[in-house]
């Protein structure tokens, strides 16, 4: 740097320095400056009914801030996701053979839930009823349409006879899940089946009270038969849940004397229900 550039520099800098001094108003004590301030800030009364939707521009939730942040990754992204790195951290890493298949299993029933998530486009191309119906018969179910007494399954090598578009007055009655494994998830495909009077749970061991409670909501309209024989998950809680179901006939159970709470619970809804038949065991026979 020669002479002539620090010259210039120095100047520029008492020159700043004059004009910072003039803009800064010397107050000789505290209550000067309090009475300052008061003088330039006007106090309004807050009140709840002068303030207009305008005056509330400002809230934006979190989900509205980072919305296209939100359309680009959302196939990365889970609301669970911090919670899983955070307990995988604090989870000792077990490499024998039981905790390498315990991982294994854990990652698929991830995985098979991820699958069984209600898919929107899917009921946009091929309606509510017969997306239900594909739903089931992928993962091994059954069904049935009303008028027809044919029930739909998949062959050995998964192929089945569905229409593979929008079908107009076509309407599930029946539906058969026995032994799969059907998550809570996968249930709110069923949510827009307007006509369901049969269905069976028997042996869907990741059946449980929530699933109940969600099958009662949808379906307590029409449905007539259920059967939750071998659903070890569900409780006198998820039973209560029946209640709603004026429609119900028919009701499969398994054990109803499991404890004290379920068996009273059993005996309740019977009386709550008067047209309910309630049948155990595993060898009863189906209507």
């Amino acid at each position: 740097m020669n002479i002539y550039s620090t010259s210039v520099l120095f100047r520029s800098l008492i020159y700043k320095r004059s004009n910072l001094c003039c803009s800064i108003r010397i107050f000789s004590s505290k209550n000067d400056i309090n009475k300052e301030i008061d003088s330039r800030i006007k106090i309004q009364d807050y009140d709840v009914n002068k303030v207009s939707k305008d005056d509330l521009n400002w809230r934006w939730s979190v989900n509205d801030e980072n919305k296209e942040y939100f359309k680009s990754l959302r196939l990365f992204y889970t609301d669970s996701n911090n919670v899983e790195i955070v307990k995988a951290l604090q989870t000792p890493l077990d490499l024998s053979f039981s905790g390498i298949k315990n991982w294994l299993t854990r990652k698929n029933k991830q995985r098979e839930i991820s699958e069984q998530t209600y898919n929107p486009e899917r009921n946009e191309v091929l309606g509510n009823e017969l997306a239900a119906a594909h739903f089931v018969v992928f993962r091994g179910g059954a069904v049935k349409f009303h008028g027809d007494d044919k029930w739909i399954k998949a062959d050995e090598y998964k192929n089945y006879n569905l229409p593979e578009y929008y079908v107009r007055n076509k309407y599930i009655e029946a539906i058969d899940c026995s032994d799969t494994d059907i998550y809570y998830e996968g249930l709110q495909n069923f949510r827009d089946v307007k006509h369901l009077k049969w269905l069976s749970l028997n042996d869907c061991q990741d059946i449980d009270d929530w699933c109940i409670d969600t099958i009662c909501a949808a379906h307590y309209k029409t449905l007539v038969y259920l059967d939750l024989r071998n659903c070890r998950n569900i409780t006198e809680r998820g039973l209560t849940a029946l209640w709603k179901m004026k429609k119900l006939k028919l009701l499969f159970l398994d054990d109803v004397i499991r404890s004290t709470e379920f068996e009273m619970t059993v005996l309740l809804l019977q009386e709550q229900l008067p047209q309910l038949e309630i049948r155990v065991g595993e060898f009863a026979e189906d209507d």
